[in-house]
């Protein structure tokens, strides 16, 4: 049994106004949001490795940031593709060949939420590993509306909606079949892994996170991220 992070930081980050540098590259501190992601899986102790997708021409880079920061759970890098799946599937490719013969778990998780924490991981394996395909979530805290040509055609039931979030984890096996029937098919209209797991008939169980795991996307995204840290270093929000 093997318990694998496949970490996807493949973007470019067009959303951040920022063209020299991709979004996972973005310093707190002194570290970049990708390192600072890495760092929660290699502190989580069920998790046994690392496989990270990431950009072609800043792989090299990537290495060094690794190495200064003395992160040992990466087991390899391979270059990012087109798209989010295209990378994630770079990643299972290369965790299927790394360990061809293991039963293997895996967490699915974006380079840029650096805010996710080890109980939330360890509640993924939990899950994959008794019931079945985990999904990240949190409970929606704002009315969701459904629209058509325009107009406003439902308003959902907030108790019932949840937010998905990442790591998103299945076996290995799985969700590597599902990425490739979906290629086989031509099916490219995927937004995540859950979505086309959903799609082949998987059944789908939520594991709920933490409203602070954030994506770091846009300039407005970064600035939360920062202002989460500060308060966490004062200690949290404090009574009057």
């Amino acid at each position: 049994m093997k318990r694998i992070a496949v970490i996807f930081a493949g973007g470019v980050g067009a959303r951040m106004n920022n063209s020299k540098t991709p979004k996972q590259f973005l310093e707190w501190n002194g570290r970049p949001i990708l390192i600072q992601t890495l760092d929660v899986f290699e502190q989580t102790d069920l998790i046994d490795g690392i496989v990270l997708a990431c950009k072609a021409e800043w792989i090299d880079h990537t290495k060094n940031l690794i190495k200064e920061a003395g992160l040992k759970k990466v087991l390899s890098i391979v270059p990012g593709g087109e798209s989010a799946l295209d990378s994630q599937y770079n990643g299972l490719a290369e965790a299927k060949r790394l360990f061809p013969n293991e039963d293997v778990t895996v967490l699915i998780h974006d380079g840029v939420r650096p805010l996710v924490d080890k109980e939330t991981i360890e509640r993924n394996i939990e899950s994959v590993e008794t019931k079945g395909s985990a999904i990240t979530v949190t409970p929606a805290i704002e009315t969701v509306m459904v629209t058509d040509n325009g107009s406003i055609n439902r308003i959902l039931n907030r108790s019932q909606c949840l937010m998905a979030k990442a790591p998103q984890s299945f076996k290995l096996d799985d969700i590597l079949s599902v990425h490739d029937r979906a290629k086989a098919e031509g099916t490219h209209n995927f937004i995540d892994s859950a979505s086309m797991m959903m799609h082949y008939g998987y059944t789908l169980y939520p594991v709920l996170g933490e409203t602070e795991n954030i994506k770091i996307t846009t300039p407005s995204d970064y600035y939360m991220f920062t202002g989460i840290i500060k308060n966490r270093e004062l200690g949290g929000l404090q009574d009057e």
